[in-house]
């Protein structure tokens, strides 16, 4: 993705994240966390790359969960406790 198809992206998310951070989830508080810092400086490139860098650690970890939310759901294959998410 571009940089402002991820600028979009978390804003449809933003909910989600902000929600998943109260729990405690430390990716969703990281994301928001780098969201903060390159607001306050949006043409550093550093911090674009960086906040760019967690928004795709951030998808990859969603998709691998709903990944295998589906596997089990179809295969009965169960996800460890410590790998299910709050919200499911």
């Amino acid at each position: 993705m571009t940089f402002q198809e991820t600028m979009a992206w978390q804003r449809i998310q933003s909910e989600k994240i902000k929600r998943l951070a109260k729990f405690g989830d430390k990716l969703a508080k990281r994301l928001i966390t780098a969201y903060t810092v390159l607001y306050a400086d949006r043409t550093n490139l550093f911090k674009q790359r960086e906040w760019m860098k967690i928004c795709d650690d951030y998808c990859r970890r969603d998709l691998t969960i709903t990944t295998r939310k589906q596997l089990a759901e179809r295969f009965g294959h169960k996800i460890p406790q410590q790998l299910r998410r709050f919200d499911s």
